[in-house]
C-alpha cells in the first residue's frame, strides 16, 4: 500500500491525527503508555517494539497497535525511516 492508501484506510477506519513521522536514526524511546488507542503504520526503515507480547521488529508495511493505557517501549535500527501514526479515542 502506498503512503496516502494507508493514511486514508486508516482514516477510514476512524483514526485522527494522522501523520507521517521520522523514525530517527538509533531512536531510544523509553516505556511510556498514551491515554488514546495508537496505531503505528511503518512506511520504511526498521522498528523495534517491546510491549507484555515481547520484542518484535516491525517493518515496511508492518502495523502495530496499542490500545490506550498499554505500555510500550521502540528503537530504531541504524537506518532512519519513516513511519505513519494516528490515535481514536475508543
Amino acid at each position: 500500500m502506498t503512503e496516502t492508501e494507508w493514511i486514508q484506510k486508516l482514516e477510514d477506519e476512524g483514526f485522527t491525527e494522522v501523520r507521517v513521522c521520522p523514525i530517527p536514526p538509533e531512536l531510544d524511546m523509553p516505556a511510556h503508555t498514551h491515554d488514546v488507542h495508537t496505531v503505528h503504520v511503518i512506511l520504511d526503515g526498521e522498528l523495534v517494539i517491546a510491549d507484555q507480547a515481547g520484542e518484535r521488529v516491525f517493518r515496511p508495511g508492518d502495523r502495530v497497535e496499542f490500545p490506550a493505557g498499554t505500555t510500550h517501549r521502540g528503537w530504531g535500527k541504524q537506518d532512519a525511516g519513516r513511519m505513519i501514526v494516528g490515535v481514536r479515542n475508543n
